[in-house]
C-alpha cells in the first residue's frame, strides 16, 4: 500500500524476544476486518528468532514494515514506530497480546463518526498458564463513559485521568493529535513509560469515546518476569507521576485536572506500597516522604479531595512521618485525625484489611 491516504490505521508493534507469542499477535492484526492498514514492527534487538518471523510475515503481506534497532526498550521502539506512522489513526499492540478481528474496524468507525482524538475498547486478560480468559478490573472511573456519547476532560475534569487503563494497547489515537501535542513514551524509565503516554494524552484529548465490547486480549504469561521487573524498578514510579505533573503544568492542565491527578497518583502509589515486601516498603515509603510527597501535590489542603479513605490515610501518614515513625504509631494504635491532623487512638489494621493487599496482584499489571 503506497498511497498514504489509503492507510486508515498504523499499528505499531514493539518486539523484543517475542518468539513464543509473536505469530498469534501478527495473525490477529492481519485478520482484521479493517484492511487499510500498515503494520510497523520495531524489532528492539531481539536475540531469539523474532526477526526471522517478521521477515517471513513480511514476505506474505506487504502491509508489514520492519524497523530494526539495538535494544533500547519498548518506549524507544514505540516512539520510533510512531514517527514512521502514516495512517489517520495509530494503534499500539504488544507482541504477546492479540486482537479480536473487529478491533480496529469498530474503533475506527467510532473515531470517524464522532471525530475522536482517542477511541477506547474494553479488554480482558488471557492467562497463558491457565489457558483461560479472565475479566479485567474496570478502571476506577470508567463509568464516565456512556455508549454513543463523546467524553472529555471538560465534562469530567475530576475523573478523566483514571477513567481508563493507563496502557496504550486498547486504544486508537488520532495521529495528527499525537503529532500536534508532541506526545511520546518516556525513554528514561524502565516502568510506567506507557502510563505517562496515556495519561498525558487523556489530559489533552478533546473528544474521547468507547466501544463497550471486549475486543482486545492482554496476555499474562510470566508472573515471575513481571515480579522481577517490578522489584528492580518500583522506585521509578513516583518519578513518572512527577513527570506527568510537570507535563500538566507545562500545558496549563494541572489546575483544572488537579483532583483527577491527585487521586490517580496517590491511589497508584498506595497500591504499589501494598504490593511490596517489608524492606522495599520502607524504601518506597521513605522515598515518597523525603523526595516526592510535596512535589506530587499531596499537601494538607488536598486531603479532602482524595475520595478513597485508605488512600487518604496513606497520603496523610507518608507526608508526616518516615517509615520508622509510622510503624511506631501503628504499634501504639494511632493514626491521623483528618479533621484536626492530630493523633487519635484507633485499632490497628484488621486481618481482613491485610488480606486486601493480596488481591492487588491479580489485576495490577493490567490496571496501572
Amino acid at each position: 500500500m503506497n498511497n498514504d491516504a489509503d492507510i486508515k490505521v498504523s499499528v505499531v508493534v514493539p518486539i523484543y524476544n517475542a518468539y513464543d507469542y509473536l505469530r498469534p499477535a501478527l495473525d490477529s492484526v492481519l485478520d482484521q476486518t479493517l484492511a487499510e492498514l500498515e503494520i510497523i514492527c520495531v524489532d528492539d534487538g531481539s536475540t531469539d528468532h523474532s526477526l526471522e518471523i517478521l521477515k517471513e510475515y513480511q514476505g506474505r503481506d506487504d502491509r508489514i514494515g520492519i524497523v530494526t534497532e539495538t535494544n533500547a526498550g519498548p518506549a524507544r521502539a514505540r516512539n520510533n514506530g510512531m514517527q514512521r506512522a502514516r495512517g489517520e489513526y495509530v494503534a499500539f499492540l504488544d507482541a504477546d497480546d492479540f486482537l479480536e478481528p473487529t478491533f480496529l474496524e469498530k474503533l475506527y468507525v467510532l473515531a470517524k463518526k464522532d471525530n475522536l482524538d482517542i477511541a477506547i475498547s474494553r479488554y480482558d486478560i488471557y492467562n497463558t498458564r491457565r489457558a483461560k480468559f479472565e475479566p479485567a478490573s474496570p478502571a476506577d472511573n470508567s463509568n464516565i463513559f456512556t455508549p454513543g456519547v463523546v467524553t472529555s476532560k471538560s465534562e469530567h475534569p475530576d475523573f478523566i485521568l483514571s477513567s481508563t487503563v493507563s496502557s496504550p494497547w486498547n486504544k486508537l489515537f488520532r495521529r495528527t493529535f499525537l503529532e500536534e501535542k508532541k506526545l511520546v513514551f518516556l525513554t528514561d524509565v524502565k516502568m510506567y513509560e506507557d502510563v505517562y503516554f496515556v495519561v498525558t494524552a487523556m489530559s489533552l484529548a478533546q473528544r474521547v469515546g468507547k466501544v463497550f465490547e471486549v475486543l482486545m486480549h492482554h496476555r499474562i504469561h510470566s508472573e515471575q518476569a513481571r515480579a522481577k521487573m517490578f522489584k528492580r524498578y518500583y522506585s521509578q514510579i513516583p518519578l513518572v507521576y512527577l513527570k506527568i505533573k510537570e507535563f500538566l503544568m507545562q500545558h496549563g492542565m494541572y489546575a483544572p485536572l488537579s483532583v483527577s491527578y491527585l487521586n490517580l497518583s496517590a491511589s497508584r502509589c498506595y497500591k504499589i506500597f501494598n504490593l511490596l515486601l517489608s524492606d522495599s516498603k520502607e524504601i518506597f515509603w521513605n522515598q515518597i516522604f523525603s523526595e516526592y510527597a510535596e512535589s506530587l501535590g499531596w499537601g494538607a489542603d488536598a486531603l479532602s479531595d482524595i475520595t478513597d479513605g485508605d488512600v487518604r490515610e496513606f497520603v496523610t501518614n507518608v507526608r508526616c512521618y518516615d517509615y520508622a515513625q509510622y510503624k511506631k504509631r501503628c504499634q501504639k494504635g494511632k493514626s491521623v485525625d483528618f479533621s484536626k491532623h492530630g493523633d487519635v487512638e484507633q485499632k490497628t489494621e484488621s486481618e481482613s484489611e491485610k488480606g486486601r493487599i493480596f488481591s492487588f496482584f491479580k489485576g495490577f499489571f493490567s490496571k496501572k
